[in-house]
């Protein structure tokens, strides 16, 4: 097992002039890739960064990314990718709870002024001065900026790497070799929403034993491109796409802000062949006028398991369904490439390589027979090494399995069917429905985008089910819906009230999924004023 810093030399090695990063501007080989890894690795090392500096990375999807990435990797530092939505007060605790020492930032994206978020932290930064110390961000030191526009005291991206240009190949090939496989690399942030968010810890074994697993499942090789607009700030976006398709040999397509023109444009020029994408943006690919009329090599990718993946794929697509989340690394299940499409539609695939599944009681922890629905728990050598700050003690029971909060079954065949949250279960009259039931069977009417499904508080019944609803017809209304799913599910699963709401309306968290508890605020509200 190598590391992540290694791998990048072994690419540039094998495949160097083949595009390794596409954007809609530029491509960049892995030989190119290698070398601007290089030589922030370098310029990273002469502002102090070593092995174990944690170094905080705020950019959108861009080549320079990883070239950052794949520098701090090399010197053995530990990477903290930080959420490009965050607003102040969440970027201060990322920046403090990951004890970031060095920042690495762009002036701004979209909305987001990201100096003026450091400024309101850390008013020292406009005062000309080489270190700098700010009592909200005791650990932050250095803040290096990209671009023309940045405070006194932060340093300028370019001038960082020309001061490197001192250090040998030979200084920083010793200095990679003091990094080793069981290292942390990286600490990713999960998604809070009624707790803060923690910081999970991977190593560079995990995220490459996750990264080839992810490769071998979806079938990826060098002629593969794959559409890299999940942003790498999720493991999502940085191992499963991003990693798992260099080391592959295949190229990343990059995009820093989704538009489905564009993406379509730059997936047929380019012949993009493998599709991670959130369901909206599936949604919005297919409602574009311009998709029928763009002819796409998609055959790989997932969401075999969707609605929309027999209007997006072809017949003879080579899609899988997945499951994972940050902690795991993140797929850790998946069907193969290969298996037939009733397997790979019909579920979410079995557990990676080096990973094992059991089904517990929510309450009492005893394992469950196959088939039973319970708590998802999994162990393994892609799983997280644990979450920062806190003991592997406090983050696995006694065995090595982590709970992960999730209600899914087993079945005979070790196939895994997620359910749902076990938080989203919604609890009514003394019986438990899954949201996620509810969601699937409502998006099968032809006039359903999205749905979403929460408990809304009944002081007789507990929770009665409540969503809401992103309609393509706006013809159809409350009572065709509740109608609907009268005839396909058991009464006491039905929705007692369904709002209607845009997509853009609907509210979301930094991680871009959305935001249940605000969802569940508008039921409650809603329902109080139908009264």
């Amino acid at each position: 097992m190598s590391t992540i810093g290694s791998l990048i030399d072994v690419l540039a090695c094998e495949h160097g002039e083949r595009a390794a990063l596409i954007s809609a501007d530029r491509q960049v080989s892995f030989n190119a890739l290698l070398n601007e890894s290089n030589r922030v690795a370098k310029g990273l090392a002469s502002v102090g960064v070593s092995k174990g500096t944690r170094v905080g990375l705020l950019m959108p999807n861009r080549p320079e990314w990883l070239a950052c990435a794949f520098g701090a990797f090399k010197l053995g530092a530990i990477l903290v990718p930080l959420n490009t939505l965050l607003r102040t007060r969440e970027l201060e605790y990322a920046l403090r709870h990951a004890d970031v020492t060095v920042l690495l930032t762009v002036a701004h994206f979209l909305r987001h002024d990201y100096l003026q978020m450091l400024r309101t932290m850390c008013p020292a930064l406009d005062e000309p001065q080489q270190r700098f110390t700010a009592v909200q961000l005791p650990a932050l030191r250095t803040v290096i900026v990209m671009g023309e526009e940045r405070p006194a005291a932060a340093r300028d991206f370019t001038t960082v790497l020309n001061a490197g240009v001192h250090l040998s190949d030979a200084w920083l090939a010793a200095a990679q070799g003091q990094v080793t496989p069981a290292d942390a690399a990286a600490i990713f942030f999960t998604s809070g929403t009624t707790a803060a968010p923690k910081g999970v810890v991977h190593t560079h074994a995990s995220m490459l034993t996750a990264a080839h697993n992810v490769a071998d499942r979806l079938g990826l090789t060098p002629d593969d491109r794959t559409w890299g607009y999940l942003p790498f700030f999720f493991t999502g976006g940085l191992v499963a796409v991003a990693l798992a398709t260099l080391a592959r040999g295949g190229a990343v397509l990059l995009q820093e802000v989704f538009d489905a023109g564009s993406t379509l444009r730059l997936m047929a020029q380019h012949g993009c062949t493998t599709l991670f994408a959130w369901p909206h943006q599936a949604e919005a690919l297919l409602a574009h006028a311009d998709f029928s009329k763009t002819a796409l090599r998609l055959h790989k990718g997932v969401g075999a398991n969707t609605q929309w993946a027999a209007r997006l794929y072809p017949e003879d697509h080579q899609a899988v369904g997945t499951w994972g989340m940050t902690e795991t690394g993140p797929m850790a299940a998946s069907a193969r490439y290969d298996d037939p499409l009733y397997v790979r539609a019909s579920a979410h695939g079995r557990a990676m390589p080096g990973l094992e599944f059991r089904v517990v009681h929510p309450e009492t922890g005893h394992v469950l027979a196959a088939g039973a629905e319970g708590e998802l728990c999994v162990r393994g050598s892609s799983l997280m090494a644990h979450y920062y700050k806190m003991s592997p003690a406090e983050c696995f029971d006694t065995e090595g399995f982590f709970h992960t909060g999730d209600l899914a079954r087993l079945d005979a065949s070790g196939l895994l069917h997620f359910i749902g949250r076990i938080k989203d279960v919604i609890k009514t009259a003394g019986v438990n429905v899954a949201a996620a039931e509810v969601e699937a069977v409502l998006q099968q009417h032809p006039s359903v985008s999205v749905a979403h499904a929460v408990g809304i508080p009944h002081p007789t019944r507990g929770e009665n089910v409540g969503v809401v609803v992103v309609r393509r017809d706006e013809r159809c209304i409350e009572e065709h819906l509740i109608a609907f799913c009268s005839e396909r599910l058991a009464t006491y699963k039905v929705p007692r009230l369904i709002v209607f709401c845009r997509e853009a309306d609907l509210p979301v968290l930094g991680s871009g999924k959305v935001d249940k508890q605000a969802l569940r605020r508008l039921l409650e509200k809603t329902s109080r004023s139908s009264r």
